[in-house]
């Protein structure tokens, strides 16, 4: 390693150097392995991150805490675990990770306080993972991490065994922890009614869960747009940022309600761009037993009753009506109260069977008046019978 002082020639040690070695001789002896939370002082050099300790200022080895970008990961100020490893030429040196004659000394520390090390996975065995932290060459079985990473990737472990050269790694365990540090944040910091945002972690078909910060909360269906879609993944993708407003929360079972659609302008507020008796075109968005779920312009959606679908009673909608397709719709009731649609195809038919009618009537104008007598007194006759 180096550092502003190792590798010097130690016969040349300057007057600073030799009084800072005696002071450390006459404190008492620190041993190699020590667990200790030490700060951040300073990561801007390009050999070590400089840090304070309880007995004054060390180093930390800069390629121990750097990201896979080659880019420091901690701040000035931050508060990280560390292990003393040695001192040379008048310098404390400290590592985040097991190696050298600290070795197993690191290891059963990491053990007994539980602390996290970072690993790179380098092999996926049977089972699991194989982890190299540090010098150590460990094993992660597959029911302790989360996900399916991939080779060269970089995560936080919790070591639960070592012994020897057997040392097994648990992510799961790391995660769970923190997740139970982060809920103790948001228990103090969070309460319904609060808008947040957080990351779309994961869709599924009842809904969206959103990470708002080490803990996932649920976006249901009816929670995610005004208009219901059908799935979560037409309006949501994962990794996506979105704010969300907290609708409920149960500490106990870990579960948070939250809302997008609460965050949205409401499209029923002002006025509509259709109204009762219009014909639309939409896409056929489901199909259920009781009708059939039709998108309409301005991402609005209603529904076709079976009553005014036009199928005989018993038979299947799935035989008639397939999600995609483009149907013609007349718009049969709009009620605001209940933010809720009705369309039919029915009053559609029956709309374009008067205006085929209406139609051949206008073609037979010259004929009618060429009627008797008789012709006249008839229609008059019918149309005071309509």
């Amino acid at each position: 390693m180096k550092s502003t002082h190792i590798g010097r020639d130690r016969q040349q040690k300057n007057p600073f150097s030799q009084m800072l070695e005696e002071s450390l001789k006459n404190q008492t002896k620190i041993q190699p392995g020590t667990y200790e939370v030490v700060t951040v002082n300073d990561q801007t050099n390009k050999d070590f991150v400089f840090v304070t300790t309880s007995r004054g200022p060390a180093l930390i080895p800069r390629e121990e805490l750097v990201d896979g970008e080659g880019k420091v990961r901690v701040n000035r100020g931050e508060k990280i675990p560390a292990f003393f490893s040695s001192t040379e030429n008048g310098e404390m040196l400290y590592t985040t990770v097991p190696g050298g004659r600290a070795r197993a000394e690191i290891l059963r520390a990491a053990v007994e306080n539980m602390i996290p090390l970072r690993g790179r996975i380098t092999r996926k065995i049977k089972g699991g993972y194989e982890v190299q932290i540090g010098e150590v060459l460990a094993f992660c079985p597959a029911s302790h991490m989360e996900g399916n990473p991939d080779l060269k990737t970089e995560l936080s472990f919790i070591i639960t065994e070592a012994r020897g050269e057997r040392v097994i790694a648990s992510h799961r365990t790391f995660r769970d922890a923190e997740k139970k540090i982060q809920k103790e944040i948001l228990m103090k910091s969070i309460q319904p009614g609060d808008v947040v945002t957080g990351t779309v972690a994961n869709i599924v078909d009842f809904g969206a869960f959103v990470d708002i910060g080490g803990l996932e909360g649920l976006v249901p269906l009816s929670e995610i747009a005004y208009q219901r879609p059908a799935h979560a993944g037409q309006v949501l993708k994962t990794g996506q940022q979105v704010r969300v407003k907290i609708l409920q929360i149960d500490w106990k079972e870990d579960k948070l309600t939250l809302s997008i659609r609460a965050l949205l302008d409401n499209p029923w507020q002002g006025s509509l761009p259709f109204k009762e008796g219009d014909i639309l075109e939409g896409k056929v968005e489901s199909v259920k037993t009781f009708g059939i779920f039709v998108k309409l312009p301005e991402n609005f959606t209603g529904l076709i009753p079976a009553g005014e679908s036009g199928i005989p009673r018993g038979q299947a909608f799935e035989k008639h009506f397939n999600r995609g397709q483009v149907l013609r719709v007349m718009v049969h009731n709009i009620d605001r109260d209940r933010e809720k649609i009705s369309l039919s195809l029915k009053d559609v038919a029956a709309h374009d069977q008067a205006e085929e009618f209406s139609a051949y009537m206008k073609t037979q104008e010259p004929a009618r008046e060429e009627m008797s007598s008789f012709g006249k007194l008839l229609m008059d006759s019918l149309n005071k019978k309509k």
